[in-house]
């Protein structure tokens, strides 16, 4: 179910007990705890935008392990203000495939579409997102 507007969206989901996105999870859950959006647009953005989208970003955050944004960069709320974690390059890569299958399997990647959905982290050992 949507959050607030009745409507059921897709949920990408990230279980805090999955240890190959653990820091991704917890990552994600104090973003959202802090006030960051859980329903996310994802917009198509080729990748030398995403990566200057990013770098825009990430310029004043040191870069410890691979720096974590969140909204994601392949989203319409990600539009330069976003909360930064760390993770390692393993996690980033394990989050690049679960995004990938997501976006594919939700119909994301066709040209003109707008897909919205929820983003939700299970399993944290502090309870569920309550902001």
């Amino acid at each position: 179910m949507g959050i607030g507007d009745g409507t059921s969206l897709p949920q990408m989901e990230y279980d805090y007990l999955d240890d190959s996105i653990r820091e991704i999870a917890d990552n994600i859950w104090h973003a959202q705890m802090a006030g960051w959006p859980r329903i996310l647009t994802y917009v198509y953005r080729p990748k030398a935008e995403k990566r200057q989208l990013r770098r825009l970003t990430l310029e004043l955050v040191p870069g410890i392990q691979s720096r974590d944004e969140y909204p994601f960069a392949s989203t319409l709320e990600n539009e330069g203000s976003v909360w930064v974690g760390h993770a390692s390059v393993a996690q980033q890569n394990a989050q690049r495939d679960l995004m990938n299958r997501f976006f594919r399997q939700g119909g994301a990647y066709k040209a003109g579409s707008t897909f919205r959905f929820e983003v939700v982290v299970l399993n944290h050992p502090k309870g569920p997102v309550t902001a």
